[in-house]
């Protein structure tokens, strides 16, 4: 195997090229979606102004994201000249590349095989939801990397033979937990730490966390997060902390005001991120987890420690224990399973190792569902509502859809044709053939979309009034959607009333649903014309003019968010 042998020697570097072929030609080529987006594209614009240690949102303090992510997109600006928006797309790829060295290192901390974090890592980059992941801009891939290096330094801090390192490897592990706590919160100490503690208690080595050796770490932990939260104390006041601790910590755990799903929901969003590997399962022994036997092993030998057993165990309990942390929390969303993919492509990878199991069926499963894939996109256009196929179409097709649809074919009959070859072989074409679908989707696909998923084009209609001295508005929409493309705040109001009350002060464009407008039952009859409208992630979007003196534009379609 010529081919791996040339990555195994610098996997690092490796990892780098595919992530690089995957999304150096991505990285300006389309607009900023709704909602996350174009929402950390103005925290960053704030950051950009002054605002770097307490983020602002639309002119206003941003308690729901602390600033790691953002000072890492400035650093990056700084470094590699490229500014926003091009930037966010690069702290993506940047941040997604940290996870595959992060599961580099914890298999390492694993002493698994020098393949295996390879592996793992090849895994992660030909799984959709990823490889998706990579071309969107948000900071779960870096919260994710920080979470995984926490696990292979905690890892390597309760190594047995290596107690003369722990205060030290656990300090690192502690510092790494912080770095991640200051990117997404709590649950970049919650995960890490939850594997430690559980792993070392089914080896019957609970205490050993609650040791003198650990308090280097608390000590780092504590004045890293800590230092944080007392500056922004001392910036913007007590009121920010009652905000943090209460309303985005306490609230969205148990009773959050956004996001709030059922506890199974994870069971239904998981299978899907893990894609194409979920299919695994039709090579997998699933007769095991009905036998008592296997159990009673299991049990009977959780502290006979042993490399690989405590390799296995340790990424069963990061998996499962993860998976019923965030099915706890009452707030879920689909990116939060990022720090389960990690243990779970390790995992996968140990298994691909054992040759009496009969992968070829999950090759073959694998194959089919990316032809399907490829099928599925290539007739597109006609299942498009006529609505949305009249304004990303053109001339009857969905751009891009037919290279993407071609990529998908490719992946499918690569792994149809290589079923019987080597599992390294395996997934080392399968990687680069991820470009072939990845790429045609960020250069092509994405942009044809922009008309549908970024609001830039109605905030560029507001900008345009508001130059005309027209007051721009947002009415009871998602706060922050239209100020980075505008260019500052905008008034954001949550009622009709208050509205109302604004159109008797002078002229005004404000943007509003359509639902909330055809809900509006006072509405002005005189004054009021609808000058744009957009259907935008699932629902219409009105931008109306209330003049007082003039004839506003006709309704209009919205320009494409190039």
């Amino acid at each position: 195997m010529p081919l791996w042998n040339l990555i195994r020697r610098s996997p690092w570097l490796a990892l780098a090229a595919l992530t690089a072929l995957q999304t150096a030609l991505t990285l300006n080529t389309r607009a900023l979606w709704f909602s996350d987006e174009v929402r950390y594209a103005d925290a960053y614009a704030g950051l950009l102004r002054g605002h770097w240690l307490v983020l602002n949102l639309n002119g206003v303090l941003y308690p729901d994201k602390p600033p790691l992510y953002f000072w890492l997109l400035r650093a990056l600006d700084a470094i590699t000249g490229f500014h926003d928006p091009a930037v966010f797309f690069l702290g993506a790829a940047v941040s997604g590349l940290l996870v595959l060295y992060a599961v580099l290192l914890l298999a390492k901390s694993l002493r698994l095989d020098g393949d295996i974090g390879l592996m793992a890592g090849l895994i992660l980059l030909s799984t959709l939801f990823f490889a998706a992941l990579l071309h969107y801009s948000r900071m779960d891939l870096l919260f994710t990397a920080l979470i995984i290096a926490s696990q292979a330094a905690f890892c390597a801090a309760f190594r047995p033979g290596a107690e003369a390192a722990r205060p030290r490897m656990a300090a690192l592990a502690m510092l790494l937990a912080a770095l991640a706590t200051l990117t997404k919160g709590p649950l970049g100490l919650l995960f890490p730490v939850l594997t430690t503690v559980l792993f070392l208690a089914w080896r019957g080595r609970a205490r050993e966390f609650w040791r003198a050796s650990m308090l280097p770490g608390l000590l780092v932990l504590l004045a890293v997060v800590f230092s944080w939260l007392a500056a922004a104390y001392f910036a913007v006041g007590p009121d920010f902390l009652y905000n943090i601790f209460y309303t985005q910590i306490f609230l969205r755990a148990t009773k959050t005001f956004h996001h709030a799903e059922p506890w199974y929901f994870y069971c239904v969003a998981l299978p899907p991120c893990l894609l194409p590997w979920t299919l695994a399962v039709v090579s997998l022994p699933l007769k095991r987890l009905f036998s008592g036997a296997h159990w009673r092993g299991l049990i009977k030998a959780r502290k006979q420690a042993s490399p690989g057993a405590d390799a296995r165990a340790w990424l069963w309990m990061s998996a499962v224990s993860g998976f019923v942390l965030l099915s706890l929390l009452s707030g879920k969303v689909v990116v939060y399973v990022l720090p389960l993919l990690a243990p779970l492509a390790l995992l996968l990878a140990l298994g691909l190792r054992e040759a009496a199991l009969p992968w070829r069926r999950m090759w073959i499963a694998a194959g089919a569902l990316f032809v399907a894939l490829g099928a599925a996109i290539y007739s597109a256009t006609r299942f498009l509502p006529q609505q949305l196929a009249g304004s990303v179409c053109v001339d009857g097709q969905l751009p891009g859809a037919q290279e993407v649809a071609a990529g998908f074919a490719c992946c499918g009959l690569a792994l149809l044709l290589l079923r019987r070859r080597d599992a390294r072989q395996i997934l080392v074409a399968l990687a680069m053939l991820t470009a072939m679908w990845a790429l045609p989707a960020g250069v092509t696909l994405s942009p044809a979309l922009d008309i549908i998923m970024s609001p830039r084009p109605q905030a560029l209609i507001l900008k345009e009034y508001a130059q005309k001295g027209f007051k721009p508005i947002s009415v009871d929409i998602y706060s922050g959607i239209y100020s980075y493309y505008f260019g500052g705040p905008i008034e954001e109001l949550s009622s009709l009333d208050a509205l109302t009350g604004e159109l008797t002060k002078g002229d005004v464009v404000f943007a509003i649903k359509k639902r909330k407008w055809d809900s509006w039952r006072n509405r002005p009859e005189a004054g009021l014309e609808r000058v744009a409208l957009q259907w935008l992630a699932g629902q219409d979007y009105y931008i109306v003019t209330s003049r007082r003196d003039e004839i506003a534009p006709a309704l209009q379609n919205l320009p494409p968010a190039q």
